[in-house]
């Protein structure tokens, strides 16, 4: 038969019994004035393949398909195995029809509407009687089918006379019935202190499930939503439970996303209830452990300080390693500086956390080629990593090292100050004989009248002095600036960028005068980029290390250092 061309109401859908069917058929009249119906059911003789024009009381045209004969039944005949079949299951597709859909339907198949009975729908799903369906008759003509009536009553005469054995009746495996899909997650909604429409709940809801699809291995169960509503408001507590078919890694990746999501739509209950949502606790539920987003950010918080009360040695790791990374950092630092390599300062950035790479900086005082100290580092490095790593039974690498050597000036310098120490006696023993015979001359110079050398002899005097406070000046000023430049690359949170260092020299004292830039680095954290850390503190920190630098080259040199202006500018 004919069916207009649209779509079903309900497709393949598994009926068992003749009320089911018959719900089938009440639930698509409801809908519209008629109903088209197409069954594929398996009997005891074969598969058919039936359909049912019908409206809202009656049937009004039906029509089979034999599927193992290709053989086509139309009208009483094909009412007939369709009651033969009711009680069996049967996979049924529903058509509503409206009106004129109904009035074209049987225009379209008039044929088969004339052939058809007009049987009401209670009769028709009606249970049927105990015993196989009746072998549908073929078409013929009437003497045709009044001389197989006499045959067949023949054949029943003589089958009562000598019973033959019947063949053992094959029953068929029946069809299971379809699964019913998976029931959406549960979504609770406890509300206290007012009312918000429940829909905006649900479309939150919706969100982080949809969300949560995305996501490897978890499934969603339930959703609780703990609401105290106020004027304009609403505080929320938000408790999420799922499963998750992943490892513990793909565990930690659904919580930190899904505490995420809860944020992110949050704001949707703005939208569809005109309440600020104001999230005060956020709980993930998976396989029955809970996790809260403070114990993600203490879990991976990291810590930052110095190993040795010099400051010599710094580390940033996380705070759960610290004390296995500190000794490692001690005693890298003891190892490289056995082979004849002065550490000025060294900094351990350590990152990761089911993985460690290590980052080092090192400031460096050696005679030794760049490429060689760090070709030596790294020997060190790498050795006590893997040492480190079958303690801790994590992959540890070593990901980046920058060696900063300071200058040969700095080197000499810092040489030349214990011999300046060892001379001090002779030198001050000389110092007191040359100002003893200077005042002698002047003296003499006074008795014979000539006071006009005595200008002369201090500006000579004063020559001298100069001349010997700039060969120590000079090397000491350059020292201070690579030992400020080194140090300045180390500063956490922030990227060096240049320098600047002027000096003036006023009498045996040397002024200074430095600015910098630096580029501020943005720190990722859980909810977005934040840095718990002023432009203020970093910008003293800077402060605080370069006095240090200025005291230190100072005291090696000999020399009154004094820093006048500082400027230090972070973008």
């Amino acid at each position: 038969m004919q069916l207009p061309d649209k779509g079903p109401l309900m497709e393949n859908v598994v009926a068992t019994s003749a009320g089911e069917l018959g719900a089938l058929v009440q639930k698509a009249l409801s809908q519209g004035n008629g109903a088209f119906l197409k069954i594929f059911a398996r009997g005891t003789e074969g598969k058919y393949y039936i359909t049912v024009l019908i409206d809202r009381s009656k049937v009004l045209a039906a029509e089979c398909l034999v599927v193992d004969t290709k053989q086509n039944l139309s009208g009483e005949e094909a009412i007939r195995v369709l009651n033969s079949l009711v009680g069996r299951p049967m996979v049924v597709d529903v058509y509503t029809l409206d009106e004129l859909e109904l009035k074209l339907s049987l225009a379209d198949n008039v044929d088969v509407y004339a052939q058809t009975p007009k049987v009401p729908l209670d009769e028709l799903f009606k249970a049927p009687s105990e015993g196989p369906p009746a072998e549908p008759a073929k078409k013929g003509k009437p003497v045709e089918k009044r001389a197989a009536m006499a045959a067949t009553a023949g054949a029943a005469v003589t089958s009562q006379a000598t019973p033959e054995p019947q063949p053992l009746a094959v029953e068929v495996e029946k069809p299971k019935p379809a699964s019913t899909p998976a029931g959406k997650p549960e979504v609770v909604v406890n509300l206290t202190g007012g009312s918000i429409p429940e829909k905006a709940f649900q479309v939150y809801a919706e969100d982080l499930l949809k969300e949560a699809k995305r996501i490897k291995g978890l499934t969603i169960n339930r959703i609780e939503f703990d609401a105290n509503v106020g004027e304009g408001v609403v505080y929320l507590n938000v408790h999420i439970y799922g499963n998750s078919t992943g490892d513990s890694r793909d565990i930690e990746v659904a919580e930190r996303r899904m505490l995420h999501a809860v944020s992110k739509y949050a704001p949707v209950l703005l939208r569809e209830a005109e309440t600020k949502p104001i999230i005060r606790d956020v709980g993930i539920i998976i396989d029955g452990q809970e996790l809260k987003p403070q114990e993600i950010v203490d879990r991976d918080k990291k810590k930052t300080g110095n190993v040795t009360k010099d400051g010599k040695i710094s580390l940033s790791v996380l705070e759960d390693v610290w004390p296995y990374f500190s000794a490692y950092a001690r005693t890298v630092v003891a190892e490289i500086e056995s082979v004849g390599i002065k550490i000025d300062k060294a900094h351990f950035d350590i990152r990761g956390r089911k993985e460690f790479e290590i980052n080092l900086s090192l400031v460096v005082e050696t005679g030794m080629a760049r490429d060689s100290v760090q070709r030596m580092v790294k020997d060190i490095l790498n050795r006590h990593a893997k040492e480190l790593g079958r303690s801790l039974k994590r992959y540890i690498t070593v990901h980046n090292i920058e060696v900063e050597t300071v200058s040969k000036a700095s080197v000499s310098g810092s040489a030349a100050a214990p011999v300046a120490v060892e001379t001090s006696g002779k030198a001050a023993e000389i110092i007191a004989k040359k100002e003893l015979l200077e005042k002698e001359v002047e003296q003499l110079l006074k008795q014979a009248g000539i006071d006009e050398l005595s200008a002369l002899t201090e500006e000579k005097k004063k020559e001298s002095e100069e001349t010997m406070l700039k060969s120590r000046i000079e090397p000491a000023v350059e020292t201070l600036k690579n030992r400020i430049h080194a140090e300045l690359k180390l500063v956490p949170r922030v990227t060096f960028k240049w320098l600047k260092l002027n000096h003036e020299i006023r009498s045996s004292t040397v002024y200074v005068d430095i600015e910098a830039s630096f580029l501020r680095e943005n720190v990722g954290g859980l909810f977005g980029s934040f840095s718990g850390v002023s432009d203020e503190k970093i910008k003293k920190d800077i402060a605080t290390t370069i006095q240090r630098v200025i005291k230190d080259v100072s005291r090696e040199y000999g020399i009154a250092l004094n820093l006048r202006k500082l400027n230090v500018v972070i973008r």
